[in-house]
Parts: C-alpha cells; sequence; structure tokens
C-alpha cells in the first residue's frame, strides 16, 4: 500500500494532466480547500438545528460527529501508521495546485465527505443527488490538485460510507433513550 500501482497511476495522470483546464484549475483547488468550507458548514449546521425541526437537530448531532470522531482516527490511526506517500512525493512531474501534509492514505477529504453525504442522504433523501454530486467532486479534486491517489479517494469514500452508517446506528441507539414524546417525531434512523 505504501507504493502507488499501475492503476493508481495511470489514473493519477489521467486526472492530474489529462483534465487539465482553466475551469477546473479555478474550480478544484477551491472545492478542495477546507477554509471555504467551513462557514458553508457552520450556516448550515445553525441552519438545520434552528429551522430543521427535531430531524434538522438529530442531523446536526450525527453531521457534527464526522470531524469529531471519523476524521481524527483515520489520521491518526491509519494515515500515519500506513504512510503512504503523496504523489508529488513519488512522483517527478506531478501538478500541485495545492498543498498537503501527512499521509496520503486513505483521503480524509473522501472520508469526511462520503459521511456527511451518507448522513444527509438518509435524513434528506430528496437531495441524494445533491450530497453525493458535492462529495465526489471535492474527492475527484484530491487527485486532480495533486494531493492524493485514485485508491486513496476509493479507501476515503468506502470507510466514509461505513463512518456514516455507524454514526446514523449510533444516533438511532441515542434516540432510544430519549422520552417518548420525542421519539415519535424524530426520523427513523
Amino acid at each position: 500500500m505504501d507504493q502507488p500501482n499501475v492503476f493508481d497511476i495511470t489514473l493519477f495522470y489521467a486526472i492530474n494532466h489529462g483534465w487539465t483546464n482553466g475551469i477546473l484549475d479555478t474550480l478544484f483547488p477551491i472545492l478542495t480547500d477546507v477554509r471555504w468550507w467551513r462557514p458553508v458548514y457552520v450556516i448550515g449546521l445553525v441552519a438545520l438545528s434552528i429551522f430543521g425541526g427535531r430531524r434538522g437537530r438529530l442531523c446536526t448531532l450525527a453531521l457534527v460527529l464526522v470531524p469529531l470522531i471519523l476524521d481524527p482516527a483515520s489520521s491518526t490511526f491509519l494515515k500515519e501508521t500506513i504512510g503512504r506517500l503523496r504523489p508529488f512525493d513519488v512522483l517527478p512531474d506531478v501538478i500541485s495546485r495545492a498543498g498537503a501534509s501527512g499521509g496520503s492514505f486513505p483521503s480524509n477529504h473522501a472520508l469526511n465527505n462520503s459521511a456527511a453525504a451518507t448522513i444527509l442522504s438518509h435524513m434528506y433523501p430528496r437531495r441524494t443527488l445533491l450530497w453525493w454530486a458535492l462529495a465526489v467532486l471535492i474527492a475527484v479534486s484530491r487527485v486532480y490538485v495533486g494531493v492524493h491517489w485514485p485508491t486513496d479517494i476509493l479507501a476515503g469514500t468506502a470507510l466514509g460510507i461505513l463512518g456514516g452508517l455507524a454514526i446514523l446506528a449510533a444516533v438511532t441507539a441515542f434516540t432510544r433513550i430519549l422520552p417518548e414524546e420525542w421519539r415519535q417525531s424524530l426520523p427513523t434512523v
């Protein structure tokens, strides 16, 4: 896992070099930069909490658990233990459009956004296409900007889905200890 395989290298070059164009050169560095997303996350969570009723507050609780549990667990236990080098550390001609540090595997961007898309799709299924379109665009942007291998993205996405489902299960267990009148008005998780 510490060395890229032919699949990773071929697909990495296809995206990092092959997709190069002015629109993606502008869009993907913005999509991949969490600093742009923080205000969106905060506004979204506050809006869910205030205007979303009990479903919104339950969804907010689940979403807050993603950066509190999944992200550090992946960084601490997987990325640093595995220690996979990033593409710009291995290949001489990576087109770098963003910086990154630490291990490459798995992609925490893919993990976090896939977990959020899993949670949001369950709680607000009418917008499933939107949640997953954002998660996929952010995940692919990581390869485009030169900081992840495609298999980092695939693993991060799979772990994010599993983590999102685990968080939903934990929130369901939590709702079982709530008073009956609260449980009746909550969505089934």
